[in-house]
Order: C-alpha cells, then sequence, then structure tokens
C-alpha cells in the first residue's frame, strides 16, 4: 500500500476533521426580515440551545453562522460589525453560546461580510450627511457626477450593481486596519474560531494575506474559509492565505450526475480536482455542500428525492470538509426562483413534525457522520476514482492508517462493482468490511481487484481496511 502525503496540512486539524452545520441565524430562528435599529433586543439566539442534542446527535463539531452582526434586513448589508444584530441577542448572549458550544466540543466560526456594507454603516451615513467634507469619503468609490435611485447627488460602486450594498475601499488603509480590528476582536475577546469571507474572490488575494496574520495572531487555530465561485481557487487559498474554498465546482456536479444518472460527469469533476498525482485541488481545503442560503435546498434540486441518501453519502465521504445546511436533515425544501426567502425558511421546532415525518434523512445523516468521525481515510485520505457507470460510482481514499473503498448505488435495484484496486498499491489478500451497513460480509482483494457484491438501491458502502 502506498503512504500518500496528508493534503492541505496548513489547516487547523480541528477543521479538518469537522463536520460543519449552516445556520443562517435570521432565518431559522424565524427573525423579522427588516431591522430599523430602534426596537428592543430579542434574544432569539437563545433558541440555539434547544438544538445542541440535534447536532450532537448529527455528529457536528462545528457551526457555520451567517451574518449575526447588526444590519438593516438580510445580514449582509453591516450596520455595526461590533455587535450581534438586536433581532437575534446581544455580544453577552453570543459569548455565553460560545462557551457552552465549546464545553460540547463544537467550534464556530462567522460570517465575514467585508466586501461592501449596508448604507446605515456609520462611515456611509457620515458622508450622506456631510457629502465632500466627510472625513469617510475615500472608504468608499464615489462618483460625484453620478447619481442614484436613493437621489443622493452622486454613485458609487456596489456588489454586482445593488445599490443597497455600497462597496467599501479596501485599498484605503484606513478601511483596511478597521477590518482587521473586526477580525481580531471577534475571534480574541469574543471567542469565535474563524471566519466564512464572503465574496472573497471580490477582494484581491494581498488583503487575504494581511488578514490572514491578524487572525492567526489573534486565534493560532483560526480556520479561514473563502466564498469562492469559479475560477482557479489556488489564487486565494494557499499557506499564507485563505485555508479553504467553498466547493461550487463540486456542488453542481453531485446533483447533477443524480438527476441524469451519469456518474461519468462526477467522476470527471473528481478527478480533476482531487486525483491524488495531478487534481487542481489536491493540495488546498475545499468546503463541500449540498445547498446553502443562495441556492436552491438539495431536495427541490434532486428529481427524485430518494437520491438524497446517496448525495449525502457523497458528501460524507468524498475529500474536503462537509458542510450541511440547515434543515435538509429534516426534509426541508426550497427553490431559488421562488426568492431567498423560500431557502431561508425558519427551522422546525424541535417537538413539531418535520416534512420527513420519519426522520429517515436525519437518521442516514447519523450514520454517515459516525462513520466519517471515526475513520482517518476518510478526512486526510487522498482520492482516487476507482470506477464509474450511470448509476455506480466506486472510488479510494488512502490514508497510512487505513484506507477506504466508497461505493455508491443511485438506482432502484441492487448492484455489484468491480474495481481495480492493485495498480493503487493494495495488495492480495487485503479484507475489507463495510463500516456503514455493519453485517459479516468481508471482500477481498484477489488478482488485483475487488468484488463489491450487494450495493443496497439508493445508498452504497464504505468498506474499510487496515493500512500496510
Amino acid at each position: 500500500m502506498r503512504l500518500p502525503i496528508q493534503p492541505a496540512s496548513w489547516i487547523p486539524d480541528w477543521a479538518r476533521r469537522a463536520v460543519f452545520y449552516h445556520i443562517y441565524p435570521l432565518g431559522f430562528f424565524g427573525a423579522p426580515s427588516h431591522n430599523d435599529h430602534t426596537e428592543d433586543r430579542h434574544y432569539r439566539l437563545a433558541r440555539l440551545r434547544d438544538w445542541y442534542d440535534h447536532l450532537r446527535q448529527l455528529g457536528v463539531t462545528a457551526i457555520y453562522f451567517g451574518p449575526l452582526f447588526e444590519s438593516s434586513s438580510h445580514g449582509y448589508d453591516t450596520a455595526d460589525y461590533f455587535v450581534i444584530d438586536r433581532r437575534l441577542g446581544g455580544n453577552e448572549l453570543f459569548q455565553q453560546i460560545v462557551g457552552e458550544l465549546h464545553d460540547r466540543g463544537i467550534r464556530l466560526i462567522l460570517d465575514g461580510v467585508f466586501n461592501h456594507t449596508g448604507r446605515d454603516f456609520f462611515a456611509f451615513r457620515d458622508i450622506l450627511q456631510n457629502g465632500r467634507d466627510s472625513r469617510y469619503v475615500d472608504w468608499y468609490r464615489i462618483n460625484w457626477a453620478g447619481n442614484n435611485r436613493y437621489q443622493d447627488g452622486f454613485t458609487y460602486e456596489a456588489w454586482e450593481g445593488h445599490q443597497s450594498l455600497p462597496k467599501l475601499n479596501i485599498e484605503n488603509p484606513e478601511v483596511r486596519n478597521y477590518i482587521l480590528e473586526v477580525a481580531r476582536m471577534w475571534l480574541g475577546d469574543m471567542g469565535a474560531d474563524g471566519w466564512r469571507l464572503d465574496v472573497a474572490y471580490e477582494i484581491d488575494p494581498s488583503f487575504w494575506w494581511e488578514f490572514r496574520r491578524a487572525c492567526d495572531e489573534a486565534r493560532p487555530d483560526s480556520f479561514l474559509v473563502g466564498e469562492l465561485l469559479h475560477g482557479d481557487l489556488r489564487k486565494w487559498v494557499a499557506p499564507d492565505l485563505l485555508h479553504a474554498a467553498t466547493n461550487y465546482q463540486l456542488y453542481k456536479p453531485i446533483w447533477s450526475s443524480l438527476n441524469s444518472a451519469n456518474f461519468w460527469e462526477l467522476k470527471a469533476n473528481l478527478d480533476r480536482a482531487f486525483h491524488s498525482e495531478w487534481g487542481l485541488y489536491r493540495n488546498i481545503g475545499m468546503m463541500n455542500f449540498l445547498g446553502n442560503h443562495d441556492v436552491t435546498r438539495i431536495l427541490s434540486q434532486l428529481e427524485d428525492a430518494r437520491h438524497i441518501y446517496p448525495a449525502m453519502l457523497l458528501l460524507m465521504t468524498l475529500p474536503g470538509i462537509p458542510c450541511l445546511y440547515y434543515g435538509d436533515e429534516t426534509g426541508m425544501t426550497g427553490r431559488k426562483e421562488d426568492g431567498d426567502g423560500a431557502l431561508r425558511q425558519p427551522m422546525p421546532g424541535a417537538g413539531e413534525t418535520w416534512p420527513d415525518p420519519d426522520r429517515y434523512i436525519f437518521e442516514a445523516l447519523k450514520r454517515l457522520s459516525a462513520v466519517r468521525n471515526a475513520h482517518p481515510s476518510l478526512v486526510y485520505g487522498t482520492y482516487s476514482s476507482l470506477e464509474a457507470g450511470p448509476t455506480v460510482l466506486g472510488f479510494l481514499r488512502q490514508h497510512s492508517m487505513e484506507v477506504a473503498v466508497v461505493v455508491v448505488n443511485s438506482g432502484k435495484e441492487p448492484a455489484s462493482l468491480r474495481v481495480a484496486v492493485g495498480r493503487e498499491g493494495i495488495q492480495d489478500g487485503t479484507v475489507f468490511r463495510d463500516a456503514l451497513n455493519p453485517d459479516d460480509q468481508r471482500f477481498a482483494v484477489h488478482s488485483g481487484s475487488l468484488q463489491v457484491e450487494s450495493i443496497y438501491p439508493g445508498w452504497g458502502r464504505v468498506l474499510i481496511a487496515n493500512g500496510g
């Protein structure tokens, strides 16, 4: 057996091993959609305590919180980076929650929206009041010869043209220092463990170089993941830049290959990204997901709801850090074309009937996360494709301690698959057991191949053998 090099060794180990759970707080807790910054605080964040046992059962070890800071509407139009949104609670409550999560072995990262602010942010308000005489006039890129839909008498760069989201001038040293101060405060004083960085692709990597150093000083094991959609992700993710990227380049091939009975599509994408010898992203950190607050929920994306199980199996066994979107485990649905609100509905109450009333998805995820958390090959192992067909896929994850052969069957009937593992250094006589479906079956390598029988429909096998 080969002893592969562990990829992305600069990632904090707690993050490499994590199963993340993505919460969009304003939606999760059913907060009002608008904030006029005058209402009393409502401590909705405290209701997270009702879900601690739920998270533990799911095998979650880290939470990615969507926007928590004071904003005027959806959270991405920040008004104050130093306080928790009054619709969710306050800083003291947040610190309590952080301590309680840490006591339970759960880390948390925050959504850092540093490319743009809302119009209620103090610097932009000062420009509205004082015009060209504002001391913050260079915090944004303003054109005094234009006008905007608010009739301010000037126009400005905004995120994707949305004038409710004026774009910060990151080249301004005052702006850079302000953002670094925000980062240090939430990591150092408030106890957060890292950042998910909104539209990181819009900010030059030179800034993320500075940001990484500030975060390392405030919390040496902090974790930084950038929202990256396209292009060569290695521009932003590197040992001295961001630790990981959101893996949009894997998100679509998973559901597309399931919908079209075309696992060759997924195999080609996985080879391009993760092949142990020449994959583009084999040595960088990737955060994998099946849905988030910006895209159609996975159950609405899949043409056959039964494919949720092979999709979740893939999420938990492919290279990278898995991130669950809140409510997917309850059977929640929602389509992007129906507006963002459809993707950000309140989480069903712990005692309420779920959209998946028998909780089959939840129980499947419990099994899958337990297997991932128990096996270093699924966390640290390199990746090699083995076989693919319309509805079957097999791949190998190798680690010095053990090797895993994962086979997935999205079809409606049991399947079998013969996978050539000898070419990957697996010796004849190596015996595998199924960690996902513990039964008495054992699978041994003969003549360089492993014959895997009875791959359950809409499910799969995770075969584990000890390292040599």
